[in-house]
């Protein structure tokens, strides 16, 4: 199995700078963070439904497997606290001719105990090209304008509707000439400001009761220095 903190850290190091429901896998097996997909013999099989070991607070759930190609999902923190990234590793590197394959899933956001929210989503496609490398993959992510990848522009990102918890992810990927090693989806997180209790207003007999109070305090101070 590749390794996708060092493999991966030339085209990643363009689309990081763009920059949860908690549960376990069925059975209660923990998944790690590397799963594999069309027969790879590296990782344990992923399945639908295959939830991954929390990765700070972030929880990815697998919805839809990738139906073209073979090799790994991984799902690691690149920059801890910051942020995230899943990748569709091929093994061996998805070659030519292909339809559209698709690979979904759910990505979540512990509510408690910060507030943290999506801020940029990022998605780059990873060679080495062949000859004349022709490819496209497009992500599609609750609260994102959708981005596309291709050989002339293999790094995207955008920024999030802001607020988001939850996001739900479709990539789509095709090779119609050349071949492609991987395609990585990374997300970057903003962490709000504490929310601060503010007092709501006094209820309209407490209010007068507190003026009483005051004009009352008020009237024996006045009292006492005239005394």
């Amino acid at each position: 199995m590749k390794s996708l903190l060092h493999r991966s850290a030339g085209l990643l190091t363009t689309s990081l700078l763009l920059a949860g429901v908690t549960t376990l896998a069925p059975a209660s097996v923990r998944a790690g963070n590397t799963c594999s997909f069309g027969g790879n013999p590296d990782a344990p099989a992923c399945h639908l439904d295959f939830i991954f070991d929390k990765q700070g607070d972030k929880t990815l759930k697998l919805t839809k497997l990738p139906n073209i190609g073979k090799g790994t999902i991984q799902f690691v923190q690149q920059t801890p606290g910051k942020v995230w990234v899943v990748d569709a590793d091929f093994i061996p590197d998805l070659m030519s001719p292909t339809g559209w394959g698709e690979f979904e899933y759910d990505l979540t956001i512990d509510p408690l105990p910060n507030l943290f929210t999506y801020l940029e989503g990022g998605l780059a496609i990873i060679g080495p090209p062949v000859g004349n490398p022709q490819f496209k993959v497009k992500q599609t992510t609750t609260g994102l304008p959708m981005l596309m990848a291709d050989e002339m522009d293999p790094s995207v990102s955008d920024t999030f509707d802001p607020d988001l918890k939850l996001i739900s992810v479709k990539n789509e990927y095709k090779v119609t000439n050349g071949s492609i090693n991987s395609f990585q989806n990374s997300f970057t997180q903003l962490e709000g400001e504490p929310k601060v209790e503010v007092p709501g207003p006094l209820p309209l007999l407490g209010a007068g009761a507190a003026f009483g109070f005051s004009r009352r305090l008020r009237t024996r101070v006045l009292a006492a220095r005239g005394a």
